[in-house]
């Protein structure tokens, strides 16, 4: 039965609705969809919620940028053209552009949507660490990364909302540089040619925090659940280099640091940075530097005398 609602279509003359092409039917719906309500805000704006039944359609967008990162359940997003949807998953974690259109939620899942999401404008210095992959128009995502890496996603955005809404002074303060952490970490799992493999970053992590000590490849191994030999292979690939060279090239750095910063004697470095005397410390400094550590602090001496 014909429909007696007659309307001027978008690409023709006026009709029956009945009668438009069926793109022209979707772009009228889509017009008479009511737009979600978006909140003023100056810098940053959290939530962390399990949503049932319910859907986000922002044409315009908002002012702002925004993330939302799924903790457990699925979502849906929508962009031009995708009829069906792209689903979003545990773990994955999406992000609009200022001005992008928004069009997701979650409308026939088993179990509640979880997620964290956060309205933000970005500091200057945040820009490259957010070209993630495109999804569509603005829209971009980076898919669930592997377990320790969605970890501290998770608990760097957990804590941005904690943060952003207690009563604690400088919160809103905290709960940005918990968002920049995730930010980082993000960063980090972007799919890519830079992109470190979670154990190999979690092994470099291991290593910083344990530099004041002997170190094997087998402990460091045993640390993040690997084998020595998929270890080495790792760094291998991935660095360039051994752990075991790794490890020293980090001693050797801190040491440097330390040497330039601060009044503490050769053998304290020595040993604050896991070299087991100040003779081994030297001749490998030597080895790596071309300076022994007394010269190293004589120059940086020199240089931050002269005007």
């Amino acid at each position: 039965m014909r429909s007696h609602t007659r309307i001027s279509s978008p690409c023709s003359r006026s009709c029956y609705l009945s009668d438009w092409p069926e793109h022209c039917v979707s772009y009228h719906v889509e017009r008479m969809r009511p737009s979600t309500p978006y909140p003023d805000m100056l810098n940053l704006l959290t939530g962390h919620e399990r949503r049932d039944v319910t859907w986000c359609w922002r044409p315009s967008g908002t002012p702002t940028w925004l993330l939302i990162h799924t903790r457990s359940g699925q979502g849906v997003l929508r962009t031009t053209g995708d009829e069906g949807g792209h689903p979003i998953s545990a773990g994955d974690t999406l992000m609009w552009a200022a001005g992008a259109p928004q069009d997701f939620g979650c409308d026939r899942s088993s179990e509640p949507w979880e997620i964290v999401w956060a309205h933000f404008r970005p500091r200057e210095h945040w820009q490259p660490w957010l070209g993630w992959p495109i999804l569509g128009a603005g829209v971009s995502w980076i898919p669930a990364p592997q377990a320790r890496l969605r970890g501290r996603i998770d608990e760097a955005l957990l804590e941005m909302d904690a943060t952003q809404h207690s009563l604690a002074p400088r919160g809103a303060d905290f709960a940005l540089n918990s968002l920049e952490r995730a930010l980082l970490w993000l960063d980090a799992a972007s799919p890519g040619p830079q992109q470190l493999d979670d154990r190999l970053h979690e092994a470099v992590l291991f290593i910083a925090r344990h530099l004041g000590r002997p170190l094997s490849v087998a402990e460091i191994a045993e640390a993040v659940q690997l084998s020595p030999s998929r270890l080495s292979h790792l760094f291998k690939d991935q660095l360039g280099t051994s752990p075991a060279r790794f490890v020293e090239l980090r001693r050797i750095e801190r040491a440097q640091t330390l040497l330039e910063s601060t009044s503490m004697p050769i053998g304290a470095i020595a040993r604050a940075t896991g070299f087991n005397s100040q003779l081994y410390l030297a001749t490998r400094f030597k080895v790596l530097t071309h300076m022994s550590p007394t010269d190293w602090r004589r120059r940086a001496c020199q240089q931050h005398d002269t005007p």
